[in-house]
C-alpha cells in the first residue's frame, strides 16, 4: 500500500525539545482522496419482528442481533436504537430471551433492560410523565 508523502517544516525558532535541545519539525500529510463511511443503522418496518426466530447478542461485534424468518436479520448497534422500533415490535422483544454466551451474559441482559424501558418511554413518556395533548405517547 503507498503512503501519502509526508511534509517536514522545522517549528517556530525557540521551539526546542527539551531532551535533546534539538529544534522541533512539524510533520504533516496532505488530505485523503478516501472518503470516510458512517454505518447507519438499517430502519426495521414496523411490524417486522413479528416473524422473529431469536435474539443474540454477537460478542464479537457487541451488537444485539434479531433473526427472523426467510434468513433476514436485523443488528442493533446501541441500545438506543431500540427507540425507533414500533410498540409492536418491543413487546416481541420483550417476549423473548436474549441469547448469549456465559460470559457476556451479563452484558446481553442489557439489552433485555433497555427493550423494558424502551416500552416504558412510549407508554408513559421520559420521566414516567403522560403526554401533554392527552393520551400516551407511541401507541
Amino acid at each position: 500500500m503507498h503512503t501519502a508523502e509526508s511534509m517536514v517544516t522545522p517549528a517556530e525558532k525557540g521551539v526546542r525539545d527539551p531532551y535533546t535541545n534539538k529544534r522541533m519539525k512539524i510533520v504533516s500529510w496532505p488530505l485523503t482522496d478516501k472518503e470516510k463511511t458512517i454505518p447507519l443503522v438499517k430502519k426495521i418496518p414496523k411490524g417486522a419482528l413479528k416473524s422473529m426466530h431469536f435474539l443474540a447478542y454477537d460478542e464479537r461485534l457487541g451488537q444485539a442481533v434479531i433473526v427472523c424468518d426467510d434468513e433476514v436479520s436485523f443488528r442493533m448497534v446501541d441500545q438506543v436504537d431500540l427507540l425507533n422500533l414500533a410498540y409492536e415490535d418491543l413487546e416481541v422483544l420483550a417476549r423473548n430471551q436474549i441469547r448469549a454466551t456465559e460470559k457476556y451474559e451479563e452484558i446481553a441482559k442489557g439489552w433485555t433492560v433497555a427493550v423494558s424501558s424502551s416500552i416504558h418511554i412510549r407508554t408513559k413518556g421520559f420521566g414516567g410523565f403522560k403526554d401533554r395533548l392527552g393520551g400516551s405517547i407511541g401507541r
